[in-house]
């Protein structure tokens, strides 16, 4: 039985065969994102902060295996030996206990880490301890395609790291802090992952002279007046050391913060940290604040008047956080596009972001709008139309109407009646000159008009992943 007089004991590698079998019995057991998500009563991320913990407790009070488990290694709570040793079935908890994953005060056990399922890896963190602010968004905008290789910088517990090792042939996770590389390898037993290796080192010094096929930040991005390094600028330097590792026609994508002066476009200082890196640029904007706003959503209530003066001593208007998603490719101009996220829930969107990429390639390959008439499109699911109708004198008409995308990064577009009717013949089989020839003539408008009219529409749509060149 472990005594120790630390919070927790860190975790042992000297039983990776316990670790693995723990791994294999939890997502048996029904320990999944969904899983849990139904037994906690949870709609979209998986949370459990300290003052939500005694009600979770309360709806997962059955005693069935997978509740004892949620109890354990989610919620923190001290279990039976008795109950530990049912829920895991052919498992010693001795065996976890010697490996340093449980401890045994008196006949009960508890967990000495927290095991967090998302999408399908099972993450490990500190007992208590929530993804880091922005986790969920930066996973589900990762590009999910095969890769030879793949990097988590600055790893923290590695979930970017543990996702990518499932679609890629070798992944690597940098950190710091020798605890965390634990959990990192931690993690990496309980989802048997043999191809993720975990690598101490500051920075990105331990890859030096090595490039990946997609790389994967999120740095820590809170403007503080209490951290020795502005965020804001290790972000900067981050984006421009993600860009040198990236292999040729690769992806990145980093979570970032940024400062903004009075008046200046969001976007602007961005472009200005991607010039010059031989990659094309997605650069997104999750939500932006005031001085005062931003010191009270990170700060307590007594450091307001410190946090607030330190933003206003950098001249800041706003701060601003997003992401920034880079390609790399030396040839030709690069470009860089900017895009507001929705408020809305974010899907996986890995596809949507590669879409917009080659999207964009199109686009900026035709010497004249008027060649995408010469284009064959496909509608991309799942998407709506949205639409708002009035009552008029002589009937109903048409006030608004919007498509949007059901998944993904969920973007919207304004459209009128004759891109709706587009979007409806849109069949991936004929031009789009061919389409609009079809409304003008059913519409009995000149073609030529239609078609200038439209193509604006059908560029915003190509833009944002509505629809996709036909293969």
């Amino acid at each position: 039985m472990s005594t120790d007089a630390s919070p927790h004991p860190t975790p042992g590698l000297d039983d990776p065969g316990a670790v693995s079998t723990l791994g294999t019995l939890l997502v048996a057991a029904g320990y999944t994102a969904d899983g849990l998500k139904e037994r906690l009563g949870v709609d979209g991320e998986l949370h459990a902060r300290a003052s939500d913990i005694p009600v979770l407790l309360q709806r997962v009070s059955d005693g069935t295996p997978v509740d004892t488990l949620i109890r354990l290694f989610f919620l923190g709570d001290q279990v039976s030996w008795q109950d530990s040793a049912a829920a895991l079935p052919g498992l010693d908890p001795d065996r976890l206990v010697a490996a340093g994953v449980l401890e045994a005060p008196g006949d009960d056990v508890r967990a000495t880490v927290r095991l967090v399922p998302h999408k399908d890896v099972l993450v490990a963190y500190e007992p208590g301890a929530e993804p880091p602010e922005g986790s969920h968004l930066l996973a589900n905008m990762t590009v999910r395609m095969h890769f030879v290789s793949a990097l988590q910088a600055e790893a923290a517990t590695g979930m970017h790291a543990l996702l990518a090792a499932r679609h890629t042939d070798r992944a690597v996770a940098v950190e710091a802090d020798a605890r965390a590389l634990t959990l990192i390898r931690l993690g990496a037993l309980l989802n048997a992952l043999d191809n993720l290796e975990a690598v101490e080192g500051d920075d990105l010094e331990p890859i030096a002279g090595h490039s990946y096929g997609l790389i994967v930040a999120g740095p820590p991005r809170v403007l503080s007046p209490d951290e020795d390094d502005r965020a804001d600028t290790r972000c900067r330097e981050l984006v421009k050391e993600v860009a040198s590792h990236l292999s040729e026609g690769g992806f990145a994508h980093v979570l970032v913060t940024w400062v903004l002066g009075t008046g200046e476009d969001w976007w602007v200082p961005l472009e200005q940290w991607v010039t010059g890196t031989g990659c094309d640029a997605l650069l997104l904007l999750e939500g932006e604040d005031d001085p005062a706003g931003y010191a009270a959503a990170h700060a307590d209530p007594g450091s307001l008047a410190r946090w607030t003066g330190f933003l206003r001593d950098l001249a800041a208007d706003r701060v601003a956080s997003g992401a920034i998603v880079l390609r790399r490719r030396s040839r030709g101009t690069n470009w860089a596009r900017h895009e507001v996220i929705p408020e809305t829930e974010i899907g996986p969107a890995g596809d949507q972001i590669v879409r917009t990429f080659v999207n964009h390639d199109l686009l900026a390959s035709l010497p004249t709008e008027d060649q995408l008439l010469d284009e064959v499109l496909a509608v991309v699911e799942p998407q709506r139309i949205e639409q708002i109708w009035r009552h008029k004198d002589e009937g109903l008409e048409l006030e608004s109407a919007r498509v949007r995308l059901e998944w993904g990064l969920g973007f919207s577009v304004s459209v009128d009646a004759y891109t709706i009717e587009l979007l409806a013949r849109v069949d991936g089989r004929r031009r789009l000159r061919d389409l609009f020839t079809e409304i003008a003539r059913e519409s009995q408008l000149e073609e030529d008009s239609v078609a200038r009219a439209g193509l604006p529409a059908v560029r915003r749509l190509l833009e944002l992943g509505f629809l996709a060149r036909a293969s």
